[in-house]
């Protein structure tokens, strides 16, 4: 299903401050979404815009919803309510909705790398891509699995297997291999969460250049202080609710 039924952007202003360039449709555009998990409302109400070449930061504390929005927008999780369109998907229409075609749009880093202990790094790459693409010619999967592990600096450790590179050559591989099958739209899921200060800050500079390539990315993070100090926009999650911007830390984390 296509953004055939969609408003086009003339008719719909942007939301928390976003300036619409031209007559260009959001990559995520969430209207009013709510989300239940059991009898507990995990989204109340969110709506959501990002377009192609955006960062957007969603800060809050453990539980307030971070995980269930990046869900819902990857397509693990429908809306109890409101509209969803994500890439060329509605979200909420789950009659129409092909989860293997949203996710080749759609690629998602978790918090825990979820590589495959068993491949090489160039291996994971080259895997994640020929998964996505059963037509991609073995040699155009190298090519580009070998363009991507040089992109995050890991060209030196295409023969490493994951458990024999660090906590954030982990996390710089989870990005290439996401990054391999070119997807429009990237959620990372408390990508810095294991990391010190020093490869977070990397992590966070790496998905920013990413963004200058087009793609609309949104990361969800619990270190306000880290992101504070990033260029894109802030937005912070409390119990449910999207709060239009990132409310000052109090005291000191």
């Amino acid at each position: 299903m296509t953004f055939t039924s969609r408003p086009t952007a003339g008719e719909l202003p942007g939301r928390f401050g976003q300036t619409r360039v031209g007559n260009s449709k959001p990559l995520i555009d969430l209207r009013a979404v709510a989300c239940r998990r059991g009898r507990t409302t995990a989204l109340a109400e969110v709506s959501l815009e990002v377009s192609e070449g955006e960062v957007v930061y969603i800060t809050g504390a453990s539980g307030s919803g971070k995980s269930t929005l990046l869900a819902l927008i990857h397509g693990d999780l429908a809306p109890t309510r409101g509209l969803g369109y994500v890439g060329s998907w509605a979200i909420h229409d789950r009659r129409y909705l092909d989860l293997p075609r949203l996710r080749r749009e759609v690629g998602m880093i978790y918090q825990d790398y979820r590589l495959l202990p068993r491949l090489t790094a160039l291996e994971n790459i080259i895997f994640a891509i020929r998964t996505a693409e059963l037509q991609v010619h073995p040699v155009e999967a190298l090519r580009r699995a070998g363009a991507r592990l040089e992109a995050v600096g890991l060209a030196g450790k295409a023969a490493d297997y994951p458990g024999e590179l660090s906590g954030g050559e982990q996390q710089r591989l989870a990005i290439a291999r996401t990054l391999a099958v070119r997807p429009r739209v990237l959620l990372a899921d408390e990508p810095t969460g294991n990391l010190d200060r020093r490869n977070a800050s990397q992590v966070i500079g790496l998905l920013t250049r990413v963004a200058r390539m087009g793609t609309a990315v949104l990361i969800a993070t619990h270190d306000r202080a880290l992101v504070r100090r990033k260029s894109g926009r802030r937005l912070h999650l409390e119990d449910g609710r999207l709060l239009p911007s990132d409310p000052a830390p109090t005291g000191t984390r």
